[in-house]
């Protein structure tokens, strides 16, 4: 993560990020400046049917799809883009908890001492078929008796390290690989799809204080947990709002693009009194759009709650996996298009 965030910090440098998501491809290309921000110099976006719950599933087609993107965001941006930042979906993750120590031994701790602790959490011990994709310092301690952000020049006899290691299938990212290279784009790095969507999402103090981020996406919901500005857990479950969708196309037998429609126009895990006085007509499946159904929102909406429910469960489960469901974060934000029920 450190370094992601200091090639972001390079003044005057212009970046190319690519999002495969599971509804849509998206392209945006900014320049970062000397206060630290980045300036948005032009988007592309294409709805795809290429990807399912996060996972490529049509090669030849998604390949068209990502260089129509490309040259939109070329386009808008007046910029020549060659290589991308590419989101990497972590359903199929592992996350390792490491812990290295080194003896100081009284010493004024120096870069030999920090890396002899980054060696010991052995954090290069990976499987054939997995590859690393993260690697991210939470803290160091001291002593056993403080934590700290750089130990260097602290005298101690103890120095610990605590690393949060993100692994991913070595074959998805030479999948991906494979096809950006046929679309004749490099990668410049990959970042894991919760990382990127919570530190665009959160703000300054979320970021610092602890904050749990989850994004509702298409095919799937990830999770993110941020805290002293650093991502110390990211989760993903195939669960996402394609679910509710086709529950409301086979509970309904209407056709997926009007049950697309429901959620969007009427759906919601709230319900009012008046749901159940105002009527929708929904198309029968196979009637042409010519014969219609009438329901009250109270109905949909009995299709959503249920479903959503299932989803926030899934992902407690996932927190429970690694021991986090119990962290005392007083702060969960939403994201993603299933947020807006």
């Amino acid at each position: 993560m450190n370094q992601v965030q200091k090639s972001f910090s390079r003044s005057n440098s212009i970046y190319a990020a690519l999002d495969i998501g599971t509804s849509k491809i998206v392209c945006v290309v900014g320049k970062s400046n000397n206060k630290g921000s980045m300036e948005v110099l032009g988007f592309g976006s294409q709805y795809t049917k290429s990807v399912k719950k996060g996972l490529i599933i049509n090669s030849s087609k998604i390949e068209e799809e990502i260089r129509f993107v490309i040259s939109e965001a070329e386009k808008k941006s007046q910029t020549k883009i060659s290589s991308v930042i590419v989101n990497a979906t972590i359903t199929n993750s592992k996350s390792y908890f490491l812990e290295g120590l080194a003896q100081v031994g009284g010493e004024q701790v120096d870069i030999l001492h920090i890396k002899s602790a980054i060696n010991k959490a052995n954090p290069y011990n990976i499987s054939e078929d997995l590859e690393n994709l993260h690697n991210i310092i939470r803290y160091f301690e001291v002593d056993k008796e403080k934590r700290v952000i750089d130990p260097k020049n602290f005298f101690a006899d103890q120095l610990k390290v605590n690393i949060y290691q993100v692994q991913i299938k070595k074959n998805y990212l030479n999948s991906i690989k494979s096809i950006l290279l046929n679309a004749d784009l490099n990668i410049e790095k990959f970042i894991a799809t919760p990382f990127a969507s919570s530190f665009s999402t959160l703000i300054g103090d979320e970021k610092e204080l602890g904050t749990i981020c989850i994004d509702l996406g298409a095919g799937t919901t990830s999770v993110c947990i941020v805290e002293n500005n650093k991502m110390i857990f990211a989760g993903s479950v195939p669960v996402g709002g394609n679910n509710i969708t086709y529950d409301l196309a086979s509970g309904l037998t209407t056709s997926i693009e009007s049950a697309e429609r429901l959620k969007t126009l009427y759906g919601s895990v709230f319900s009012n009194p008046s749901d159940e006085h105002e009527l929708i007509d929904v198309s029968v499946i196979g009637s042409n759009n010519n014969q219609f159904t009438q329901i009250n929102r109270s109905v949909v909406n009995s299709f959503i709650k249920p479903r959503v429910e299932e989803t926030l469960e899934l992902v407690r489960q996932k927190l429970k996996e690694y021991n986090l469901h119990n962290k005392k974060y007083r702060r969960v934000v939403l994201t993603g298009g299933g947020s807006l029920l």
